[in-house]
């Protein structure tokens, strides 16, 4: 079998180019080829036999060994688990069934069914052992459509007292990615039409929304805090390790942006559905409107994953993949920007990588079972935007990420793998792109994708909907419906009415339509992040503790930037608040800035913070001059986590946060992020008012408040 696999490869290699795709192959390019039956790369191959009861490999742990050995002073140990092989009996055959004309996405189905059933425990809800954001996205992805009641019960378990318990207990608000549950419910709701359920999620998603605008809106760039989606640091930023909690706080994360943007759109549609009067759509409009004002780079042609620093927000240097394919997927990227998108983040032949460009050469490996529902999200962005040559590749790298590594259960050791996540992504290329289902509170619409390389009839059978059962079948390739009938009769468009009864019999006949730009922007892994330098401060100069003299670096000072040539350099005189920081210029891309230093014209003015008196203090400042002002807390860092709304002449500007985690310290006194306020000529009253948490935190002891005139 492993003969016949190579001369199969050898013979499309030798048909047609490296670069070209064809019928024949789901996906073909200079690191691999997959078929509809087989994956070959270089000397592994996987295959599934003709009975497809198991996916057959050559990949050893060995090989893996040798591949990585490059990258050694990373540890990368791989193990195996466990060979999946189909089971005839038990919870996954009472899965819908699927078959098509390529065995491999039929067998990677199946082998998805079962591992979505083995992912229930005994009380009937998801097991949820890793990060709570991919349980929201398996649910958007596929988990709603195919287990909407365990859904359902999963998301209840998360609320309380009708808001959305912030998953990650100790943590909130410097992480703020809860708010991806209304994701899930809605997608629950689309499905099921229950109007009990309808009403439960928009009261939670509603009080949760207003919780987090409260502590977490920015009210200079209208953007939300909190460090991103699915990481306990923005995606990307762990190399940052000058940043403290208190500085995560202050990033405004793509990912958690999008998920506000729309869950206030979700909350909107909603209120439409119970005849509620409100203005969330305007509240989405709002965040969307911020969102492409400060974190789309015009120049790159794609969204930076953060806005960091201290006084002055910047964009990070690089993007987060998940976040952007929800960009196009919600219609934050509109116009020609979600095309433009797709077709210039640049991807690896292995599949997108989680952030572009990668920290390590083994962060886009889909081995680890977490990347997978960014592959997923990507592809549904590209089919969106109808490009047919994304979409293949990416097809094919989760199809030989799941057939080489996940049937076998090799993984990276100590990184959780993700069954569930990933078997939700795989199961949404069938369901979301192939079948082309799109859920809507009054129905289903269909808007198939079929690549030229996975020709044949595709037959689902056995999906229960509302009070229907559905079976699917989809002919033909193209990405336009010819021709749609249910029971066969004709129907007058490709949409499917939610109040359906019974057995319903789907035929869907495909044909080529519009295509978008099939441009895909490669990078062959060989763009990584250069490394944040470690900079030591004085009033007049800085050295860089880890100079390096075969790199180069730069002195940031605003939007201007010099070039450094040693490790001491002399800071330039300045009239009026400067941020200065370091990065370091790479060939590609530009590393992370590093600790900034703020110089000030104006001494700061310094006021001491007196005990508080029921939670609220109020501070009055004077100042000569009216105009922007920069305010923070400095303070004892003996408690864990303490937050204070700030109002400035009853006004409110914004929360600044205490914790103990670390952040920087002199003679043990530690500091607050920021707030940006304007302060009027003369007496000014400052409040501060101490935000009561979800869980029990020992508050911080605040001991001066500090204004710096911007």
């Amino acid at each position: 079998m492993w003969l016949m696999a190579v001369a199969v490869s050898l013979m499309l290699c030798a048909c047609h180019g490296r670069q070209e795709m064809n019928s024949q192959v789901i996906v073909q390019n200079d690191a691999f080829t997959v078929t509809g039956d087989s994956v070959i790369e270089d000397t592994v191959t996987a295959w599934v036999p003709r009975h497809g009861d198991c996916i057959e490999t050559t990949m050893s742990l060995g090989r893996l060994d040798s591949l990585y050995d490059r990258y050694d002073t990373l540890n990368i140990k791989f193990v195996q688990g466990k060979k999946w092989q189909r089971r005839h009996q038990g919870p996954g055959a009472s899965m819908p069934e699927y078959k098509s004309g390529q065995r491999l996405t039929d067998a990677l189905y199946d082998m998805s069914m079962e591992r979505i059933a083995d992912g229930i425990d005994k009380n009937g809800n998801f097991i949820a052992e890793h990060n709570y954001s991919r349980l929201y996205c398996a649910i958007y992805l596929s988990l709603a459509c195919l287990k909407p009641h365990q859904a359902m019960s999963t998301l209840k378990t998360m609320v309380d007292r009708d808001s959305i318990i912030m998953q990650r207990e100790g943590q909130w608000p410097i992480v703020s990615d809860h708010i991806g549950w209304a994701t899930a419910a809605w997608e629950v709701y689309k499905v099921t039409g229950d109007r009990q359920w309808l009403a439960y999620c928009y009261h939670a998603i509603k009080k949760t929304l207003g919780i987090n605008a409260q502590v977490l809106l920015d009210h200079n760039t209208g953007l939300i805090h909190g460090a991103g989606f699915t990481s306990s640091r923005p995606l990307g930023a762990r190399r940052m390790t000058w940043m403290g909690y208190n500085d995560l706080f202050s990033c405004m994360s793509l990912g958690n942006n999008i998920l506000t943007a729309h869950a206030f759109a979700i909350l909107g549609e909603m209120a439409d559905e119970m005849e509620i009067e409100h203005s969330h759509d305007k509240d989405a409009q709002r965040l969307k409107d911020a969102i492409n004002q400060y974190l789309w780079n015009e120049q790159r042609g794609f969204y930076s994953s953060f806005l960091y620093g201290m006084a002055v927000p910047k964009q990070s240097p690089l993007t987060d993949n998940t976040s952007q394919a929800m960009c196009v997927l919600w219609g934050i990227a509109d116009d020609d920007r979600a095309e433009n998108l797709i077709s210039q983040t640049p991807v690896s032949d292995y599949g997108v990588n989680v952030t572009y460009p990668p920290s390590t050469a083994i962060e886009p490996y889909l081995a680890n079972a977490s990347w997978a529902t960014t592959q997923a999200l990507w592809n549904l962005a590209a089919a969106y935007t109808r490009n047919e040559n994304a979409l293949r590749r990416g097809l094919g790298a989760l199809y030989r990420a799941q057939a080489l590594y996940q049937s076998h259960g090799i993984h990276i050791d100590g990184i959780d793998t993700d069954d569930l996540g990933t078997a939700a992504a795989n199961a949404a290329m069938v369901l979301r792109v192939l079948l082309g289902m799109n859920f809507k509170p009054e129905g289903i619409e269909f808007t198939p994708t079929v690549p030229e390389g996975m020709p044949g009839t595709k037959v689902l059978t056995g999906l229960n909907y509302r009070h229907a059962v559905l079976d699917v079948t989809v002919e033909g390739i193209g990405n336009d419906v010819a021709k749609i009938t249910d029971n066969g009769v004709a129907l007058e468009s490709a949409f499917l009415k939610g109040d359906i009864e019974g057995h319903h019999n789907i035929v869907i006949t495909m044909q080529r339509g519009q295509r978008g730009t099939n441009k895909v922007t490669l990078h062959h892994n060989e763009v990584f992040m250069p490394p944040t330098p470690s900079v030591e401060w004085t009033d007049d100069s800085g050295r860089i503790a880890d100079f390096n003299p075969g790199l180069t670096y730069r002195l940031l000072e605003g939007d201007k930037t010099t070039i450094i040539h040693d490790s001491v350099f002399a800071l330039p005189q300045h009239d009026g608040f400067v941020e200065y920081s370091v990065d370091i210029a790479g060939k590609y891309v530009n590393g992370y800035m590093s600790r900034p230093y703020m110089a000030f014209n104006l001494t700061p003015q310094i006021a001491f913070f007196p005990d508080s008196a029921g939670g609220q203090t109020t501070i009055t400042v004077s100042v000569a001059e009216g105009g922007d002002y920069l305010v923070d807390l400095g303070y004892h860092p003996s408690g864990t986590l303490d937050v204070r709304e700030v109002s400035v002449n009853t006004h409110p500007m914004g929360t600044l946060v205490m914790t103990n985690i670390n952040n920087f310290t002199i003679n043990g006194i530690a500091h607050s992020n920021m707030v940006l306020v304007k302060l009027l000529k003369g007496e000014n009253a400052i409040t501060f008012r101490q935000i009561r948490l979800p869980k029990a935190f020992t508050p911080c002891e605040p001991v001066h408040l500090r204004v710096i005139k911007r």
